[in-house]
């Protein structure tokens, strides 16, 4: 008779029936006591799937026998069968409170695999991993202080409850490793699998210490870097990982080619990649967190750390969220403060710097939230800066390659004419700014794409930085040291005079396009309508009024440049002028 009883069901059936005691002594009668046993697979899955998110408030009877029968299943059944049950319960968790419900007999049963417990362990930690990347990410597109509004995002509130479950579960094994010699797997193990925890999704949680100080999931975060240097003290061997992650990225492959039974945990492209590292030095090397001393030892040099923590910056720089990329500025800043004024143009032999500024520019111009906009606009100014004149000429002379946004091309004529105004200072000027490199810039900066018919709306802003600069050196250097009196000549045939032709033709244009509409010839009723291209972009759509506010702006924005052509004339005329006189002295 005993064996016709489907003890599974009977389980089931008691605790739909809310019959908590007598469901309690099941293990225990004896006439159940041995299908019991030989039906602890089924009986995991049933039991964890009576549990819903509100159990533990609506039903915390309910609750309480579950975790009980749990704790009953793992003492009565074999640990390698039950801990293989929980981990695929794990795998299809269909909510947080069957996740957490799982985690204590799961410790109770590696606990019992002490001798066998490291591939054990993998594989619990693993699913654990797995089932944490699988939340949702907060992403509402908040700028500046609405942002403080994420706080009450509940997809953060589950992140920040998950990971509070975290360290209970996986903490007394790090003390077993700390109290013995263990084996140097199992410490990788678990320095794998806390670094893993560090990328999808903290990457995307404001953890800036400015905005968000008290946080929950910065105190989680600071508690995982804590235990990652009690096992692994030495932080910085990381970045030989980082390096090798970046080269596999670059060769846009996977590390297929190691056997995989043969791998190290840290050979674990699922746990170590370039999202897990990287949020693992933006809490080591941002100084957000307060890391142990002894973690970042001195023996490596500022230029190795720098350069492949740079990667990781470059990293973020990919993302779209607000997330990664303001942690990719803070950590940036960071690394910048870690050179000195004034390095040499040879550490620009790495091509780390030119990646890192074209990432930046790409952020500066594209980035939908404006508070990172600004910050990367002022990270690109100072990450040229830190370095000396010709490295500076470098960098700038490359963003003015790479880009084709008018803003920024005008932000690195500024750069420039910034530099050489300070380089004036030094007591002799430095030979980036004269002659040939000097020429080679100018051509560069004094670029009109289609000549004369270039859009001058759309360049408007470099051409104002253009001109200015032109100006300003016209001005400053009277004494002809940078050997720009013999760039007059073509300045003035080959961008001023196209120049000149441009305007008076958009000039013309734009004010017969705002008679028009002054007019009324756009109206439906006069048989017209008036189509208005500004900046590459069609009007046709744009309410009159709008598009006349528009046409205004565009002319004020040609008067403007109008007159600072008429000024750079005159002050090429003086120094000519001035050249001359001294000629004759």
């Amino acid at each position: 008779m005993e064996q016709s009883v489907d003890v599974v069901e009977l389980v089931s059936n008691l605790l739909d029936s809310g019959k908590y005691k007598e469901v309690l002594s099941v293990p225990n009668e004896e006439k159940y006591v041995n299908i019991f046993k030989d039906n602890c697979w089924d009986l995991i899955s049933v039991v964890v799937g009576k549990i819903q998110d509100d159990t533990v408030v609506l039903k915390p009877s309910l609750h309480g026998a579950c975790e009980e029968l749990l704790f009953a299943i793992v003492q009565k059944s074999a640990p390698e069968e039950a801990l293989l049950e929980f981990i695929e319960q794990i795998e299809v968790a269909k909510n947080d409170a069957q996740f957490s419900i799982i985690l204590t007999p799961l410790q109770y049963l590696l606990k019992k695999l002490s001798v066998k417990r490291g591939r054990s362990l993998e594989w619990c930690l693993n699913s654990i991993s797995t089932y944490i990347e699988t939340i949702p990410i907060p992403e509402h597109k908040l700028d500046g202080k609405e942002r403080l509004l994420m706080d009450c995002d509940p997809n953060i509130r589950r992140i920040t409850k998950v990971y509070s479950l975290l360290p209970p579960f996986y903490t007394p094994f790090i003390k077993e490793l700390s109290a013995s010699e263990s084996s140097i797997h199992t410490k990788q193990i678990l320095v794998a699998f806390l670094i893993s925890i560090l990328g999808k999704p903290l990457i995307y949680i404001d953890l800036d210490p400015d905005t968000n100080a008290q946080s929950e999931v910065r105190q989680c975060c600071a508690n995982i870097i804590q235990d990652i240097c009690s096992l692994e003290r030495d932080m910085l061997k990381f970045l030989y990982y980082v390096e090798v992650c970046h080269k596999e990225n670059q060769k846009a492959k996977s590390n297929r080619g190691v056997d995989e039974d043969n791998k190290t945990p840290y050979e674990n492209r699922d746990k170590i990649n370039m999202s897990t590292l990287s949020g693992l030095f933006y809490i080591t090397l941002s100084g957000h967190f307060q890391v142990p001393e002894y973690s970042l030892p001195q023996v490596y040099s500022t230029e190795y750390i720098v350069h492949t923590a740079l990667y990781c910056v470059i990293h973020f720089l990919g993302f779209t969220e607000y997330g990664p990329l303001a942690k990719a500025i803070s950590m940036g800043k960071a690394l910048l403060n870690c050179f000195s004024s004034k390095i040499s143009h040879n550490v620009l032999n790495s091509p780390v710097h030119f990646d890192f500024s074209r990432s930046l520019m790409n952020i500066a111009i594209y980035c939908c939230y404006e508070s990172v906009r600004k910050d990367t606009v002022s990270l690109i100014g100072a990450h040229i800066n830190k370095f000396n004149y010709k490295g500076r000429c470098m960098l700038i002379k490359y963003l003015l390659e790479v880009s084709n946004h008018s803003g920024m091309i005008g932000y690195s004529i500024t750069l420039y004419k910034n530099s050489i105004d300070e380089a004036f200072k030094e007591a002799k000027l430095p030979e980036c700014f004269a002659g040939a490199q000097l020429i080679s810039m100018i051509k560069k900066i004094c670029h009109l794409p289609h000549g004369a018919e270039s859009d001058l709306v759309e360049h408007a802003d470099q051409i104002i930085s253009a001109l200015n600069f032109l100006r300003y050196l016209a001005i400053k250097d009277t004494e002809d040291l940078t050997g720009i009196r013999g760039c007059f000549a073509s300045i003035e045939n080959d961008y001023l005079k196209p120049l000149r032709t441009g305007l008076n033709m958009s000039k013309a244009h734009y004010e017969v396009k705002l008679k028009d509409l002054e007019e009324g010839k756009s109206s439906l009723e006069g048989g017209i309508e008036v189509s208005i291209n500004v900046g590459g972009n069609t009007l046709d759509h744009v309410p009159t009024e709008q598009k006349k506010q528009i046409i205004i702006s565009a002319l004020n924005a040609f008067h403007l440049i109008e007159g600072l052509v008429a000024r750079l004339a005159e002050c090429i005329n003086i120094n000519k002028l001035q050249g001359l006189n001294m000629d004759c002295e």
